[in-house]
Formats: C-alpha cells, sequence, structure tokens
C-alpha cells in the first residue's frame, strides 16, 4: 500500500476531497460542512471537538480498501463508534434511500414503451427499501443499545441474560438482516444490468447504477464495521459478563 494512499492529519481536508469525492458523506457523518479553507485534517477535528485518531482511521478505512487496523479500531469506546454508525444509519435514511427512489421514477417517465419492467424494478426497490429500514431500525432500537446497555453494566452484577431479553437482541436475526440486504442490493444493480430492456433514458439509466455501486460500497464498508468491530467488541463485554457470573 502506497504512503502516498493515506490520509494523514497534516492532509488539507480540501485535498480529501480531491482524492477521493465519495469521502464527502463520510466527512459530513461527523458534522463537518464544507468551507475548509486551507485547513488540515487536525486543525478540522480540532475545532470541531472531533477525535482525530478515529476520524483519520474511518477515513482511510473507506478510502483505501487495504487499509483497515482491526486491533487499533476495536479499543476505541463503543459509544464512539456507536454514534458514527447512527449517523450513517441517518444519511442512508434520509439521503439515500429517498435519492434512489426518485432516480427510479424518472427512470419510469423516461421510458415511453414497454415499461412494465421498469415498474416491476419500482416494486423491488421499494420492498428493498423498507427491509433495510427495517433493519436499520432494529439495529437502532436493540443491537446499538444492548451494546451500549452492557458497556456500562459492565461492573454490576445484572444478569446478560435479562439484559439481553430487554434488548431482544440475537445474532441469528441480525446476521440474517445484515445477509439479506447486502444480497438484495447486488440483485437490483443485476436486474438492472442483465434484464432490463433498454427502452429508457440511458443516461438516467447509468445514473442509477452508479448510485447503486456507489451505496453497495458505502454499505459494505459501514457492515464490515459492525461485523469485524462492533459484534468482537460485544462478544468480549459478554464474556466479561459470563465470568463475572
Amino acid at each position: 500500500m502506497s504512503e502516498l494512499s493515506i490520509i494523514t492529519r497534516q492532509t488539507k481536508m480540501a485535498d480529501v476531497i480531491h482524492k477521493n469525492y465519495l469521502l464527502l458523506p463520510v466527512i459530513n457523518r461527523f458534522g463537518i460542512k464544507l468551507g475548509f479553507g486551507d485547513c488540515t485534517v487536525e486543525e478540522i477535528c480540532s475545532d470541531a471537538n472531533i477525535n482525530l485518531s478515529f476520524f483519520l482511521d474511518i477515513i482511510n478505512t473507506y478510502h483505501n480498501e487495504q487499509y483497515f487496523p482491526k486491533e487499533k479500531m476495536q479499543e476505541y469506546p463503543v459509544k464512539l463508534i456507536v454514534h458514527y454508525l447512527k449517523e450513517t444509519h441517518n444519511y442512508y435514511k434520509h439521503n439515500i434511500l429517498p435519492e434512489i427512489e426518485n432516480n427510479i421514477k424518472r427512470l419510469i417517465k423516461s421510458c415511453p414503451v414497454d415499461c412494465d419492467n421498469l415498474k416491476l424494478i419500482e416494486e423491488f426497490y421499494k420492498e428493498y427499501k423498507d427491509e433495510l429500514e427495517y433493519h436499520l431500525n432494529n439495529e437502532e432500537e436493540r443491537f446499538f443499545p444492548y451494546i451500549i446497555a452492557l458497556t456500562e453494566s459492565r461492573q454490576s452484577m445484572q444478569n446478560l441474560t435479562e439484559i439481553r431479553e430487554k434488548f431482544n437482541f440475537s445474532y441469528e436475526i441480525h446476521n440474517n438482516e445484515h445477509e439479506n440486504v447486502v444480497a438484495k442490493l447486488f440483485d437490483l444493480k443485476n436486474i438492472l444490468i442483465k434484464y432490463l430492456p433498454p427502452t429508457y433514458d440511458q443516461g438516467l439509466g447509468n445514473n442509477l447504477l452508479s448510485d447503486l455501486f456507489i451505496f453497495e460500497k458505502d454499505l459494505n464498508d459501514h457492515e464490515r464495521l459492525e461485523d469485524v468491530i462492533l459484534l468482537p467488541a460485544l462478544q468480549k463485554i459478554e464474556n466479561q459478563f459470563r465470568k463475572q457470573q
């Protein structure tokens, strides 16, 4: 991995966007908005009271697939990771998902004849959107509160089973939902690429497909943070509970 591919504390925040414009929504999730001037990453994070090390690890994880300091990231406070993941959820629900839905509607309007398949795409997407939102809400209502409750109750004599039942958390359900939302997004892309008759505006179709690819990459990075960082942290805390009981 080239040293030039790493974003450092001395990198100007504007240069981060020039290196990889896909990082803009990731930066926004930290509450950072455009208008960086010539400030460095370190200066921006300091002014906004953002954990610089965590910011750099997240940015570089999204920027470079080979960059993933698993052991280091597992040492960050759970609340810090959960906060970032919640902001990612908000971005999906309020920006990405509505934007893709609007793009599909524009694509349908551009179709003069033989548009039934496009309407099937719209129905498929609506089902996918509902399933993904259900999964995200489940994480916010069960998974995240469960791990935070364990973190805050680690030194108490509370029973692990009681805490898990309180939040109705299930590893199996959580993993199945993860797999389904990733697989169905791939299916949606595949339908557009392989089976859709080209009776629509090709530019709109290409834009929609590009958005889906970008969303898929972001979603995969998001899932990796949960699966490789948050879930092992949860299991570690659960094991500590079991040793106390």
